[in-house]
């Protein structure tokens, strides 16, 4: 009997797309390929490796490696890829400073990866927004960092790469967990919600970067909904991160125990479904 085919979309979340890892560990641990694979935002990031051929537990200690503390980040960033504050900013006046999009991608993808998504082991869609036609774009083909930059640009914030003279900025603002874009020739449906909500006060003021990202991610739930409400996947995990911010990448491990029991979850889904249609 042949195994059913998977299509895998990974969504937006910033910091909380960190929980995509636990996620893709499955797949290893099942000994499961997705047929493809769709990504938006830190879904684009984490998608562009494991299409690329890292396995989960490659992208867990690149990540790891990288968000382990603030100072690490810095050293790797400046010391061991000699990457220029000016390569990693944008300044364009006193009021627009972002970080480059495309320098953050390349620090953050292994430079072993397929440069460019058609030679991915795994198809790959990665989904950004064109600002300037205030459209959804999906691209498939073309320099991986440059698409990853695009899909991870959030307004105000990173500044995303051109296409034709247009801006594109962040997936999650289209289509925040594009499971539209894995349906064709797959048996089952695998749609990865890290939206969560914005994180309670508690009596702490929230940061001005916390209120830009919570907001986004606002927007990114309602879009998500009002997608799944009109065309449901079959299987939907959201794991529960609502404890963290968009910005609390160094909390890298907190988040992977956390997403712990929306990984079993998922294995349990698979295997159930597979099962069935075997």
């Amino acid at each position: 009997m042949t195994t059913p085919t998977i299509g895998l979309a990974l969504g937006g979340g910033s910091a909380r797309g960190l929980a995509h890892i636990p996620i893709l560990e499955v797949f290893d641990e099942l000994g499961l390929k997705p047929k493809v694979i769709a990504g938006c935002s830190i879904g684009a990031l984490v998608g562009a490796g494991y299409a690329g051929g890292m396995s989960a537990r490659d992208i867990r200690e690149r990540a790891e490696m990288l968000l382990s503390n603030r100072m690490g980040a810095l050293r790797y960033a400046f010391r061991e890829k000699r990457v220029s504050p000016f390569d990693l900013l944008a300044m364009k006046g006193l009021a627009s400073m972002h970080i480059q999009g495309e320098t953050l991608a390349s620090l953050a993808l292994p430079d072993s990866l397929p440069q460019h998504i058609e030679d991915l082991p795994i198809p790959f869609k990665v989904i950004a927004t064109d600002f300037d036609s205030m459209e959804e774009r999906v691209i498939d083909s073309g320099p991986l960092v440059k698409a990853v930059a695009a899909s991870i640009a959030v307004p105000g914030i990173i500044l995303g790469p051109e296409y034709d003279g247009h801006t594109f900025v962040d997936g999650g603002v289209t289509n925040p967990v594009p499971f539209d874009h894995v349906r064709q020739d797959v048996d089952i449906v695998v749609a990865i919600d890290v939206t969560g909500r914005p994180r309670e006060a508690n009596g702490s003021h929230r940061t001005n970067m916390e209120l830009a990202v919570g907001s986004l991610l606002i927007l990114f739930h309602q879009v998500a909904t009002l997608r799944r409400a009109l065309n449901p996947p079959d299987i939907y995990i959201r794991p529960a991160i609502e404890s963290f911010t968009g910005t609390d990448f160094f909390r890298f491990k907190e988040v992977m125990e956390q997403a712990a029991t929306a990984k079993d979850q998922l294995k349990y889904e698979l295997e159930r479904r597979i099962t069935s249609k075997l």
